[in-house]
């Protein structure tokens, strides 16, 4: 097959989309598939039309300008006929959107026009867009209902939808959307991180950044308003009063710094390591899941949560806000805690519960492995691969019936 993947966020920016994007291209070239990823170029000047760090598929920078609301993003703009003649050119069996901005929107009218077929993911929920609108309190709920209105219309001139979890497609079925809308899982894959190391190997990993042998909080992703990281902050005071835990944040964003400022107004400064982002594709990603002896996520913004995903197949207990498609993932008192959206004290209730009972976190811990197996990318690669077959199948058998055969 020849595919075209669009996406507005793809590396060197580092966010979920990114990363399953790239995952879901190097999956599709290994099994034999031509592709394509239609994406921002990075600004500089040596941009090219194709990328040398991906050699393996091809990668097509589109002109882009910097996105003064998110640091570090693109906004592109590309014209409609520019895409169109890219798209020609490569003849695509299928056309995979990633989100709905310029390039999505442009890919998606091209394959309507020349009767190709088009998927789109829905790695979009609209908590993460109303993060970002809290200094226009008053006008959130009109937004909420112009940007529903938008994303109906833009999944109804698709082939199909797909969403990481059913509690999306759920939502996205909600909103009035007629296309076929069907859950399938990014996927993880589940052997990186269900290995083991010895204690001397994890002790060198926590060495090297400076960990206590205090039993570690853990948590990994974005630092940025959507993700809700002052809530955790906020908990670790409490969660201190009880245990002796100490707390590790592995990523980077815009509130970095803030954050760091907000743990020395609490006094908890030290009882935090700030690692910033390590490379996900490295060994000591997985050797700061096996530091941990909880992962934890305030964020209510999640669609998926490959991070939990990955804390779970290493075989961590979870902590996460009841919110979006994380109780899919964390099972209320099976392999973790839920706690109310924004709580501190919730939160910091449901770390302590679990430290504090080392068989209970222990039984959480097996339990997080065999829902994460559920997961493993051959799995979640191969169901996607179907879905593609059987939209090319109907896409040609409708165009053999249009044209008579």
């Amino acid at each position: 097959m020849k595919i075209i993947l669009g996406t507005e966020s793809f590396s060197p920016v580092i966010s979920g989309v990114a990363v399953a994007t790239e995952i879901l291209a190097s999956n599709l070239t290994k099994a034999g598939h031509d592709v394509w990823v239609f994406c921002p170029n990075t600004g500089k000047a040596k941009d090219t039309s194709k990328d040398k760090n991906f050699p393996k598929f091809n990668v097509v920078r589109l002109r882009s300008l910097p996105n003064p609301f998110r640091k570090g993003f693109r906004f592109t703009y590309p014209g409609k006929k520019e895409i169109e003649k890219l798209v020609l050119k490569n003849e695509p069996d299928l056309i995979h959107i990633q989100d709905i901005a310029i390039i999505g929107g442009a890919l998606r009218d091209v394959g309507r026009e020349h009767q190709i077929p088009v998927i789109v993911t829905n790695h979009f929920s609209l908590e993460f867009a109303m993060s970002y609108l809290k200094f226009l309190k008053p006008a959130i709920p009109l937004f909420r209902v112009a940007l529903i209105k938008y994303l109906v219309n833009f999944y109804n001139k698709c082939d199909c939808v797909i969403t990481p979890t059913e509690t999306i497609a759920k939502q996205v079925r909600s909103w009035g959307v007629v296309t076929p809308v069907i859950a399938k899982s990014n996927g993880i894959f589940f052997d990186n991180f269900n290995q083991k190391f010895s204690k001397e190997k994890i002790d060198q990993f926590k060495l090297r950044f400076q960990l206590p042998e205090n039993p570690i909080v853990l948590y990994t992703g974005r630092i940025d308003a959507d993700k809700s990281i002052d809530v955790l902050i906020n908990a670790i005071p409490l969660v201190l009063k009880e245990t002796n835990a100490h707390f590790v944040l592995a990523g980077s964003g815009d509130l970095v710094g803030k954050m760091e400022e907000l743990a020395e107004e609490l006094n908890v400064r030290n009882s935090i390591t700030f690692v910033g982002r390590l490379d996900n594709a490295k060994e000591e990603f997985v050797l700061l899941y096996k530091s941990a002896s909880v992962f934890t996520t305030p964020s209510t913004i999640e669609t998926q949560s490959l991070v939990t995903l990955e804390a779970m197949a290493a075989g961590l207990p979870v902590v996460a806000a009841n919110a979006n498609a994380l109780p899919e993932l964390v099972k209320n008192g099976l392999n973790g805690v839920l706690f109310k959206p924004g709580d501190p004290k919730a939160m910091a209730k449901g770390i302590v519960s679990i430290l504090k009972h080392k068989k209970t976190a222990i039984r959480m811990g097996r339990e997080s492995v065999e829902i994460a197996s559920l997961h493993e990318m051959s799995k979640a690669f191969g169901s996607i691969l179907n879905l593609y077959h059987e939209i090319i199948d109907e896409n040609r058998a409708r165009k053999n019936l249009h044209q008579g055969f």
